[in-house]
């Protein structure tokens, strides 16, 4: 079989995911299409385009381009990144609408906070009514996706869990002092990812025991800088500017947990992922996809912003030495459910299931 991806950018979060897939046994050709390389705001924070063994990438066809492609892989199975969104997906998907190819859905959750929200849904709900007839399935990512596309009235058996599937290089990681809890967060420093909030309830705890590493910036490091000088912890948080994500990726290593905050809207969260697969911990607000994963207990914790004294409460647990399992079950668990390797076989089970009528599979990580 023939997969076409349509999607924004070359990203390092789909990298491991095509990679794998164009190995599976049956898959003859794996083709991403992008509208660009990168963004601004992805090379600001330290990303460059990498390179996709095995998959053949296009970049910014024009339209005369992309129809050319719709026409000769029309018999091929187009995952688009979204539902007419941005003028290249948008002229893809309405000529692979006109040719009657197999059309798959790739997305997060949309933003339905707020008046905008709403029009969103009503634009959403729109292209139900009309385009639902020609979409096989829907790969939605993070739970939040998954409801929202049965609300909009899809039919269940064509909606499935999805993720961001990654695979990592292993780290050896960095023995320390087991009574202090070796916290990451990588991301940037605004309010919709939740850091300072999240920075107020670990100076509330009254446990200072931990040492927070931040990679990044943002308009809240000013602010968070001086609540820590306040608490007195400014020395407990290492404050690094972003870096290369190669680089990124090497201080997993000198961790025990990885924390995601976000008070708003956040499709997946790959930092859990990253951190999971090299056996950390995760604490992660239930705004994230990602929380998904988080088996409490086993491989971390998820708060809830809405509920008072959540995330105070996990912070606790994090910081109070509870056995949670072990770095190489962590790893292992993760490796069989979020890595590319994982996420390429569940995708041609979900083709299967589509196409062949077999078994519906269940989400690797609901297993």
């Amino acid at each position: 079989m023939v997969f076409v991806f349509w999607q924004n950018i070359i990203s390092i979060h789909q990298k491991s995911f095509l990679e794998a897939l164009a190995l599976m046994p049956g898959v003859d050709k794996v083709l991403l299409v992008v509208e660009h390389e990168l963004t601004p705001v992805r090379k600001s924070m330290g990303w460059e385009a990498p390179e996709l063994n095995g998959v053949e990438v296009v970049i910014s066809p024009n339209k005369v381009q992309i129809e050319s492609l719709v026409t000769e892989y029309s018999a091929a199975v187009h995952v688009m990144g979204g539902i007419r969104i941005g003028s290249m997906i948008t002229s893809a998907f309405d000529h692979c609408v006109q040719l009657k190819c197999k059309i798959g859905i790739m997305s997060e959750q949309y933003d339905d906070a707020g008046y905008k929200g709403k029009l969103r849904g009503i634009k959403y709900k729109y292209f139900k009514l009309k385009y639902a007839r020609h979409i096989s399935f829907i790969l939605a990512i993070g739970k939040r996706g998954v409801d929202q596309y049965q609300a909009m009235g899809y039919r269940s058996r064509i909606v499935f869990p999805w993720a961001y599937f990654i695979t990592v290089n292993k780290n050896t990681p960095v023995v320390a002092d087991s009574s202090v809890t070796r916290i990451m967060y990588a991301g940037r420093l605004e309010e919709a990812k939740g850091i300072y909030r999240f920075i107020s309830e670990l100076c509330a705890s009254g446990n200072k025991n931990f040492q927070l590493g931040i990679y990044g910036s943002g308009p809240d490091e000013a602010k968070i800088k001086a609540l820590l000088e306040t608490n007195g912890l400014l020395d407990n948080v290492q404050f690094t500017s972003f870096v290369k994500y190669s680089e990124l990726l090497e201080q997993y290593k000198g961790y025990d947990w990885v924390v995601l905050p976000s008070t708003q809207k956040d499709g997946w969260g790959v930092v859990v992922s990253e951190g999971l697969l090299n056996g950390l911990k995760a604490i992660c607000s239930k705004k994230c996809g990602v929380s998904w994963v988080i088996k409490d207990g086993f491989n971390g914790l998820t708060f809830d912003w809405e509920e008072n004294g959540s995330c105070r409460d996990a912070i606790k647990r994090m910081l109070s030495g509870e056995q949670f399992a072990s770095q190489g079950q962590i790893s292992g668990w993760a490796d069989n459910t979020i890595s590319g390797k994982a996420g390429a076989s569940y995708f041609l089970q979900i083709i299967d299931s589509v196409f062949k009528n077999s078994e519906v599979p269940v989400a690797p990580w609901l297993r």
